[in-house]
C-alpha cells in the first residue's frame, strides 16, 4: 500500500517486504487502525494508524 501526494511524491510505503501478508486487495482506515484484507490469507490482518 502507497500513499501519494498530488505531485505524485511517496508519502507512505507499507508493503510487507517478508511477504507474511500476501496479496493485499483492500484497506479499511479507522481513527485506530488500518484493516487489511487479502483473498488469500486465512484471517484480516491489521497494523495502527500511522
Amino acid at each position: 500500500m502507497f500513499a501519494f501526494s498530488e505531485d505524485g511524491k511517496v508519502l507512505a510505503d507499507l508493503q510487507d517486504p517478508a511477504g507474511a501478508y500476501p496479496e493485499t486487495t483492500a484497506v479499511l482506515e479507522t481513527r485506530d487502525r488500518l484493516y487489511i484484507q487479502s483473498l488469500h490469507a486465512g484471517y484480516i490482518g491489521w497494523m495502527p494508524r500511522p
